[in-house]
């Protein structure tokens, strides 16, 4: 029985082998491959320093958030609280359907007001409340409070992370923004995402603050406001100008 998701999961495969295949590349991809337009690793990183620092810092919040917030967390809560496991997993199943409905609302907003403005507004709030609300769950562990801060902390999540894979795109040109991007998040994801799990249970044990990953988020949450702070100014004028160029056309 346990298998049956896995094997629903290889459909995934021939799916995104379709969606490749009969996805229209962007005006812009398309010009700078007929233009020949490539640069080398070494120049990339020469030339836009202040585009891979955001998109570090940013990859940098995201993986910490998620490994920890997300995935990490209910075992965390169950060990460290003494709440059961199943209701652990009910608080982050409840927290989830907010974070997707909500990464959705914020990848709109970002069209229209920016992907700047919706991820600090997002992210601020997430930075300032992970702390105190884990510590209120901590004094008082009950599934209702569990729920609550699950379903606070994933609604202000997700306001970040639904401008957060087009901002990192935005701020590399067409030539370098294959090269810069895979630097960025692979290099965040590895060290602050791979070892995240290693990180928090060495941070545990050496310090005794049993809320050490909760500080981890946070850390990379504050990490993220800089990264915000950091990247170009919003180009979805830009963007929609050149829509409504191809459309007229």
């Amino acid at each position: 029985m346990w298998r049956i998701p896995f094997v629903i999961g290889l459909l995934i495969a021939p799916l995104g082998w379709w969606i490749r295949r009969h996805l229209e590349e962007p005006e812009e991809s398309v010009e700078a491959r007929a233009k020949g337009e490539t640069t080398n690793l070494r120049a990339t990183l020469a030339k836009y320093p202040r585009a891979i620092a955001a998109n570090l810092a940013l990859t940098t919040c995201a993986t910490a958030s998620v490994y920890t917030f997300i995935i990490y967390m209910p075992t965390f809560v169950a060990r460290q609280f003494n709440i059961h496991l199943q209701d652990a997993f009910k608080a982050q199943a409840i927290g989830l359907i907010a974070f997707i409905a909500t990464v959705l609302v914020a990848g709109a907003l970002s069209d229209r007001y920016g992907r700047k403005v919706v991820m600090l507004a997002s992210l601020v709030p997430y930075a300032l409340l992970i702390y105190p609300l884990f510590t209120w769950v901590q004094s008082a562990p009950v599934l209702a409070n569990l729920i609550l801060v699950y379903t606070v902390l994933s609604i202000f999540l997700g306001g970040f992370l639904g401008p957060f894979s087009t901002a990192l795109g935005e701020q590399f040109p067409t030539k370098v923004r294959s090269s810069g991007l895979a630097i960025c998040y692979n290099l965040s994801v590895m060290v602050f995402g791979g070892f995240a799990q290693f990180i928090v249970t060495w941070l545990i044990q050496s310090t005794g603050v049993t809320l050490a990953p909760v500080l981890y988020a946070l850390a990379g949450s504050v990490t993220g406001v800089i990264g915000c702070l950091l990247i170009l100014p919003d180009t979805r004028l830009e963007l929609r100008e050149s829509v409504l160029r191809s459309r007229a056309i």
